[in-house]
């Protein structure tokens, strides 16, 4: 059994004086997309290819606090270890590394492309969906201090700050423009909707939802639902992290989802659920009960080819 994560710490910011939020649902294509066979030797080879085409010294006038070194050690990283990506300690960017890790096993070179695009020129075009990094994002990209390893992950820095410039949901409303720090708060922070909007628009998948913010998914039965979605494709579960581990804490626990995972396997043992999912740069296992399940889970995303 792997370890349980050292820092299991709140990466969304739901106010419960906010609108309830509305049970989202979108129809999936048909082609299924599974992660248990890995990134493709010919995915990785494709990302690696435009990797060596890169001047690994050279820096970017856009990009003033990345370091060219840090940066493309990041990269390769990625595509050779797509289980390493992580948010770094004590950021909102769960959401965003979740997204990444998806892209990294299902399509690196479509990853790799387009943040050297955004390294090079400041934006980049996924699956028909412009992003372009404001002066404050890349000033800021580079500088991140006591973030855990997200510190010397320069690429990871410019995608993930780029991806929460672009993407806002409610939670965002009073916090538009990014300012040092940012990556700790509101600004950062990523819901329901706005997360299933990056999946389909970054990462050009086909979403099913079940779920919301607030309300948790319409079923009877949520580990025969997500057992039944893991046969059809990728599950991505948005849940309460501090119920993961509820013997860790001692304050009391706000019944509101502040984490996403991505969910690769889960069976019943005796009267209990196990399930292995990836979130802060590892898989994790571990065994909770039906009860504890319900109460963890705010949204189940199955995704799907578009």
């Amino acid at each position: 059994m792997s370890p349980a994560p050292m820092h299991m710490i709140k990466c969304s910011l739901c106010f419960c004086w906010l609108l309830i939020g509305f049970l989202a649902t979108a129809q999936p294509d048909t082609t299924v997309l599974n992660l248990y066979a890995g990134t493709s030797d010919s995915a990785k080879n494709a990302a690696l290819a435009l990797l060596k085409q890169e001047d690994t010294t050279k820096g970017s006038p856009l990009w003033p606090a990345v370091n060219p070194h840090l940066f493309y050690s990041n990269l390769y990283k990625n595509v050779l270890y797509p289980l390493k990506i992580n948010q770094g300690k004590s950021t909102n960017f769960c959401g965003y590394a979740a997204l990444t890790h998806l892209m990294l096993v299902d399509q690196p070179q479509v990853y790799v492309k387009a943040v050297l695009e955004l390294f090079h020129t400041g934006q980049t075009i996924v699956h028909g969906t412009t992003m372009k990094a404001s002066l404050r994002i890349r000033k800021a990209a580079g500088t991140f201090r006591n973030k855990g390893e997200l510190d010397i992950r320069h690429a990871d820095q410019l995608w993930f700050l780029t991806l929460a410039d672009e993407f806002k949901g409610y939670l965002n409303w009073l916090d538009f423009k990014y300012n040092p720090g940012n990556e700790n708060t509101a600004w950062g922070a990523t819901n329901f909707s706005k997360f299933n909007r990056m999946v389909r628009k970054v990462g050009g998948y086909g979403t099913r939802a079940a779920g919301s913010d607030f309300l948790r998914p319409w079923k009877s039965n949520f580990s025969e639902y997500i057992q039944a979605q893991l046969q059809k494709g990728t599950v991505m579960l948005y849940l309460n992290s501090k119920l993961m581990f509820p013997h860790r804490f001692t304050d009391i626990t706000l019944r509101v989802p502040t984490h996403f995972v991505v969910l690769y396997q889960i069976y019943k043992v005796g009267d209990l659920i196990e399930f292995k999912y990836w979130d802060y740069g590892m898989k994790t296992e571990q065994q909770i009960t039906h009860k504890r399940l319900f109460k963890m889970i705010f949204g189940i995303t199955s995704i799907s080819h578009d």
